[in-house]
């Protein structure tokens, strides 16, 4: 008896350092889940998040992404979370600001030239220290590239933005090595996976926005383990994109232009893109237009107190759905659950074969997702047209879905996203070509009104006198990057 109690003493003491181990480690490789910086309201620290934000109204600054808080070489910034650059882009130190912009300057460095927001940035490729405040990712050095500030005095480089953090795919990287910050943390052990899932949610709900760097914090959601319910492969060029098979509305396929998807430039052919920083759904405009008229047919959309006639006249037609101006909710009434559905059908394989071509997945859209709440006055239509070569699936495409960007795999996944505990309408949807995946038939959902001109919420605060505000909202929010050698990522 005497001579077993040592030996058992030791196998547990052996026992609970070994469990300490496997804590530790497991530690080690936590997800780095985030709170996003919206494009609106005020932020406040939170635990193990960056900068939780509480809603306010907007100020007519549509074009602005979510951004992370960020410490580059112990200067703080807020860097745009771009899906569409592989880089983490920030300014070049102060002291560093007026060197020549060449190698010797930056041992391992590589002139490049970013192009965003239609401002060219010098810069070279480059190494520094990262710290995400409340996750592990602290001082790790990490391959940046660094540009010139627009002035001395400012923070960032543009008094706009301070920097991105970028998480597209390797091919698009303008560094040398072709190593972006995202493998540098998945290959150093950082995280544990190569994917990032993002929740972007509407107004009055960006408290919710969240980064998952890694994407091991999972968590049960609306009737789902919190995992993608399905999963699309992007096309091989190095873009978060997808191949669309067909756009419905109202479960009706538009015939698409003959050459949507078919376009080679550069060497690839322009698939449709999924856009983290693009304020917009933008499709072709034989797209656009017959979605437009699908609205108009439906009579949802009417004016309130109208001497003559309650349907919108011409001139609001167009200041509406194609100029983009935002329609005051004040002057309107909107009966949503007659206005059309759009869905976007994406073939789930790559590449397209005659024994996987009736493999899809398809997101249908309500009409809460593409007329969206601007403010606590406003609406906007957030579809826009654009190219006949591809389709660019923006935030508002997003904004109730959750997205898993698999970079390892090149795949994107989708489940259900922000608000979808509280989701009134049903919308969106996820199906394969067989069955929906989501919202699951056991799941109960909240009962919606058909008809409301407000969602009882919102204060008004004026007065105006016409249907629509004299705020026209910028579609331009694409952003490119370029090397000294070739241009990257240029859609526009």
């Amino acid at each position: 008896m005497y001579q077993i109690q040592p030996i058992f003493i030791t196998i547990l003491d052996t026992m609970l350092i070994t469990l300490e181990c496997i804590l530790l480690a497991l530690q080690a490789v936590a997800a780095i889940r985030l709170a996003l910086e919206s494009p609106i309201g005020t932020t406040s620290q939170s635990n193990n998040r960056l900068s939780k934000r509480s809603p306010v109204v907007l100020d007519g600054d549509i074009k602005k992404c979510y951004t992370i808080k960020v410490n580059v070489d112990g200067v703080n910034l807020g860097l745009q979370v771009d899906s569409a650059i592989s880089s983490i882009v920030v300014p070049l130190p102060s002291s560093s600001n007026d060197i020549g912009l060449t190698p010797q300057h930056t041992p391992n460095g590589e002139p490049v030239t970013i192009d965003y927001k239609g401002d060219e940035y010098s810069g070279v490729s480059s190494d520094a220290v990262v710290t995400i405040p409340g996750t592990r990712i602290t001082d790790i050095k990490l391959p940046v590239l660094a540009v010139r500030k627009q002035s001395p005095d400012l923070v960032g480089i543009d008094p706009e933005f301070d920097g991105i953090f970028g998480f597209g795919n390797s091919l698009l990287s303008n560094h040398h090595s072709r190593i972006t910050a995202m493998d540098a943390l998945y290959n150093g052990g950082i995280i544990p996976n190569n994917e990032v899932s993002l929740q972007l949610c509407p107004y009055e709900m960006t408290s919710n926005n969240f980064i998952n760097i890694g994407n091991t914090d999972v968590t049960a959601k609306c009737g789902t383990n919190g995992r993608s319910v399905a999963w699309v492969d992007s096309p091989p060029d190095g873009r978060h994109t997808v191949n669309i098979k067909s756009i419905l509305i109202n479960d009706k396929p538009v015939n698409l232009p003959e050459e949507f998807q078919k376009r080679v430039k550069d060497g690839r052919t322009l698939y449709s893109v999924i856009q983290t920083c693009f304020r917009y759904i933008r499709f072709p405009e034989v797209v656009v237009k017959a979605l437009i008229d699908a609205i108009l047919d439906s009579g949802a959309i009417t004016v309130k107190k109208a001497m003559y006639s309650n349907k919108l006249n011409s001139e609001e037609i167009k200041r509406i759905f194609w100029e983009h101006y935002a329609m005051l909710e004040s002057k309107l009434n909107i009966d949503w659950g007659k206005l059309p559905t759009l869905s976007i059908t994406m073939f789930a394989q790559n590449p397209v074969t005659d024994s996987n071509r009736n493999s899809v997945v398809t997101i249908k859209l309500g009409p809460k997702d593409y007329i969206q709440r601007y403010d606590s006055e406003r609406f906007l239509f957030i579809v826009a047209a654009g190219s006949n070569d591809y389709a660019a699936l923006g935030i508002p495409f997003m904004t109730r879905l959750g997205l898993t960007f698999d970079r390892a795999h090149k795949r994107i996944g989708f489940g259900p996203g922000c608000g979808c505990e509280v989701m009134a309408d049903g919308y969106p949807t996820i199906s394969n070509g067989y069955q929906v995946l989501w919202p699951l038939p056991h799941v109960r959902l909240p009962e919606q009104p058909t008809t409301s001109g407000s969602d009882g919420t919102f204060i008004r605060k004026r007065r105006p006198t016409t249907t629509t505000d004299q705020i026209a909202v910028p579609e331009n929010t694409h952003h490119t990057v370029k090397s000294h050698k070739q241009t990257h990522n240029k859609l526009d």
